[in-house]
């Protein structure tokens, strides 16, 4: 008998390492796959998991890789956050939604618009609204191919007129 119970201890004990390995990589296999589908997807974006919206798409090579980004400022704070080379390839016009080369376009930063925040705070263990400390899309970046337009905007609502090149080399 104690030979046996000896037996049945050991089988369990390999069998119970056995398992968290098989769980351990089922868990990594779920994770990459997630990641793989993600970076196949572009109504993600690719650094925050975020919507990718219609009238704010980025198209970013990060890591030697090109990549969808929700918003102009998620592609450039992922310089910061990985420490990967971001060169941001196309904006997308906040009023046509259509394509726009980076160096051509006018930037309104800062605004009271921001189509990434999120709507619903996240609650503390007292169930108050905790303060935000960083969040990686904040403040906006909204991409204009018209100068006019991106006056108007920033007249409408608030922030900082700017051209991409300007706003860019503040992320380097």
């Amino acid at each position: 008998m104690d030979v046996v119970w000896g037996r049945t201890e050991e089988v369990t004990r390999r069998d119970g390492i056995t398992m968290v390995g098989g769980l351990v990589a089922l868990g990594g296999a779920a994770y990459g796959t997630r990641r793989w589908i993600v970076s196949r997807n572009n109504t993600v974006c690719h650094a925050c998991f975020r919507a990718v919206h219609d009238h704010m798409r980025t198209i970013a090579i990060s890591n030697g890789r090109k990549e969808t980004f929700c918003c102009p400022a998620c592609a450039l704070t992922e310089h910061q956050q990985s420490g990967h080379k971001v060169e941001v390839l196309s904006l997308t016009d906040h009023d046509s939604g259509k394509a726009i080369v980076p160096a051509q376009s006018y930037i309104v930063r800062g605004s009271d618009v921001n189509m990434c925040q999120h709507h619903e705070p996240t609650l503390g263990q007292d169930r108050q609204p905790l303060a935000t400390q960083f969040d990686r899309c904040s403040p906006s970046i909204i991409a204009f191919s018209d100068m006019e337009a991106a006056k108007r905007f920033r007249a409408a609502h608030g922030g900082e007129f700017l051209r991409f090149a300007e706003i860019a080399a503040r992320y380097r």
